[in-house]
C-alpha cells in the first residue's frame, strides 16, 4: 500500500487443532440477528459514490488527512454510558504455576480490549478482584449493578492449555456467550496467546452484548429510547433493509443530535444511517427508491455528520470509523486508504472496524489488502461475523478469475444483502465464467421476477456506487447480457 500500509497481519487462530476448515465452520455459527449487527455501518461503508462528488469535496478538503486534535473541542462532550460489564479473574482451578501467568495475562487484555468499545462501560480490575474477597462474587457484581459479567478458567491441554470464557446478563441471569480457546506450549510459555485469546473474545462479546441489547429494545418505542438504546436501534434498525426498521432508524438518529448534539455518536450515528438510507432508499420518493444513482446527494449529509463526529472526538474508535466509512463515498482511494489507516490504528483487532472498511478498499481496487481485512475480521468476530465481510473475498476472487472462490462467497454474503432484492446478482455474473450460461439465465430470470425494473444500466450505477473500477463493472456489464439482463 504505497509503504504506509494498513496492518492487515493474519488474526490469531488458538483454535487450530478444532479447525479444519474454518469458513465452513464459522458459516454454520452464525445467527442473523448476530451478523446484523456486526454489520452496522459495514454496508454503509461497501457503499461509495461518484455522482455529487465535486458538492461533497468542498466539505471534505478542510479535513482530510488533517490534524484533528488541533480542533477545538467543546468542553461538554457527552459520551453515551452502555452497559457495563465486569471481568472476574480468569482462575486457574488446578493450580498450575505454569498457567499462572497466561491467566492473569488473559484477564488484563480483556479488561483493555473491551475498553477500547467506549459504549462499554469496563469496570476496573482492581473493583472486580475485590468481588472474589467478599464471597459470592457474581452477587456481589449484581449488587454493584453490573450488567455483564466475564468468567473464565485455563486448564493444561496437553503440553498448552485451554481456556474458557463465557459471560452471563445478570440482569436476566442467562449466559448469552460462550467458547473455549486453545493455547500452544510456545504461547504458554511466552504469553502471546493470552493477548491473542483476550482480543478475540472482546472482539465476540462486544457483539454478544449488542445483540443482547438490540433484541431487549427493538420494539420499544423511539420515543421512550434512552441515548445508548437509540444508538443501538438506529445503528442495527438503519441496516436490516426494511422500511420500517429503516424509518425507526431515522428517527432515532434525529432525537439523538436534537437531544445530545455535543455527543459525537449522535453525529456517527446519523451519517451511517444516512448512508444505509442511500442504499436501501427507505424514506425515499419512488423515483429514488427505484434508481440508486438519484440518492448519491445523500453523500454531501454524510460527510458532513460523520465530520462533526470526528471534530468532537477525534481519537475514538468507533467515531473514527465511522469518519472513514464517510470517505468512502468519495470514491478517492488515497483518501480512504488514509482514513482506515487511522481508524485501523486505534482498535487493530475490532471486527467491525475491519470488515466494514476492508471491503470498500477491496473495491476501490486494493484487492489483497481490502479483503484481508475483510478476511481478519470474520476470523475475530466468529458468530457475529457479517455476511457482508464476504464481499471482500468475493470480489477479490472474481477479478483474480478464481470463479469458483467468488461463487461461494458471493452465494453466502448475498444471503443478508437481500434488503437490495437482488440476491441471485453476484452468482448471475459469476456462472457465466464457468459456462453455466443456463444457470446465470435462471438466476436472472428470478431476480426479474422480483425487480421488473432492474437493467444493466440499475447494476452498472450500483456498482459505480460502491466504487469499483470501471474494468470490473465493463466485464460484470458483459457476463450479465449473456445472461439476459435487459440493457
Amino acid at each position: 500500500m504505497d509503504g504506509a500500509d494498513v496492518p492487515v497481519s493474519d488474526a490469531p487462530n488458538p483454535n487450530d487443532s478444532k479447525s479444519a476448515s474454518f469458513s465452513a465452520r464459522a458459516r454454520q455459527r452464525l445467527k442473523k440477528i448476530g451478523a446484523i449487527i456486526a454489520s452496522v455501518g459495514a454496508i454503509g461503508a461497501v457503499v461509495g459514490g461518484l455522482a455529487g462528488y465535486w458538492r461533497t469535496w468542498d466539505i471534505v478538503y478542510s479535513h482530510v488527512g488533517g490534524d484533528h486534535t488541533k480542533i477545538a473541542k467543546p468542553t461538554a462532550l457527552i459520551f453515551s454510558s452502555g452497559p457495563s460489564v465486569a471481568v472476574l479473574p480468569i482462575s486457574n482451578p488446578v493450580k498450575s504455576m505454569a498457567l499462572d501467568p497466561i491467566a492473569d495475562a488473559m484477564t488484563q487484555q480483556l479488561v483493555s480490549s473491551l475498553g477500547r468499545f467506549s459504549l462499554l462501560r469496563v469496570i476496573p480490575r482492581a473493583t472486580t478482584a475485590n468481588f472474589l474477597k467478599q464471597g459470592d462474587a457474581i452477587e456481589k457484581a449484581r449488587g454493584a449493578e453490573v450488567d455483564y459479567l466475564v468468567t473464565g478458567e485455563v486448564r493444561p491441554l496437553r503440553e498448552g492449555a485451554r481456556a474458557n470464557i463465557q459471560i452471563a446478563d445478570l440482569r436476566s441471569g442467562l449466559e448469552v456467550w460462550s467458547k473455549s480457546f486453545d493455547a500452544t506450549a510456545e504461547g504458554v510459555q511466552t504469553g502471546t496467546d493470552a493477548y491473542e485469546i483476550g482480543d478475540i473474545a472482546a472482539a465476540q462479546i462486544n457483539g454478544a452484548i449488542e445483540t443482547g441489547e438490540y433484541k431487549k429494545i427493538q420494539n420499544k418505542p423511539v420515543a421512550e429510547l434512552k441515548s445508548y438504546e437509540c444508538i443501538i436501534q438506529a445503528r442495527v434498525g438503519g441496516l436490516i433493509g426494511s422500511h420500517a426498521t429503516g424509518l425507526r432508524a431515522l428517527e432515532c438518529s434525529k432525537r439523538l443530535i436534537e437531544k445530545d448534539p455535543n455527543n459525537p455518536y449522535s453525529w456517527a450515528v446519523r451519517s451511517g444511517v444516512l448512508v444505509s438510507q442511500r442504499l436501501f432508499g427507505f424514506g425515499l420518493g419512488p423515483d429514488q427508491v427505484q434508481h440508486v444513482d438519484k440518492r448519491l446527494y445523500l453523500n454531501e449529509e454524510i460527510i458532513r455528520a460523520a465530520t462533526r463526529a470526528v471534530e468532537l472526538a477525534p481519537d475514538e474508535a468507533g467515531v473514527r470509523r465511522t469518519y472513514a466509512q464517510a470517505m468512502a463515498t468519495t470514491c478517492q482511494v488515497d483518501v480512504y486508504r488514509q482514513e482506515v489507516q487511522k481508524a485501523v490504528a486505534l482498535n487493530p483487532n475490532d471486527p467491525f472496524t475491519l470488515g466494514s472498511l476492508g471491503v470498500p478498499l477491496a473495491y476501490m481496487g486494493d484487492w489483497d489488502d481490502g479483503a484481508a481485512l475483510a478476511e481478519k475480521a470474520i476470523r475475530l468476530a466468529g458468530p457475529n461475523a457479517s455476511y457482508v465481510w464476504w464481499l471482500g473475498p468475493a470480489t477479490r476472487h472474481w477479478w483474480r478469475g478464481e470463479y469458483q472462490q467468488a461463487l461461494e462467497d458471493f452465494r453466502y454474503a448475498y444471503a443478508y444483502v437481500d434488503g437490495l432484492g437482488i440476491s441471485e446478482f453476484g452468482q448471475a455474473y459469476t456462472l457465466p465464467f464457468l459456462g453455466r450460461i443456463d444457470e446465470a439465465k435462471a438466476l436472472v430470470a428470478k431476480l426479474l421476477k422480483r425487480r421488473p425494473d432492474f437493467t444493466i444500466r440499475e447494476a452498472d450505477a450500483i456498482h459505480r456506487m460502491y466504487c469499483l473500477s470501471p474494468e470490473y463493472i465493463d466485464r460484470m456489464n458483459g457476463a450479465l447480457r449473456q445472461a439476459g439482463l435487459p440493457e
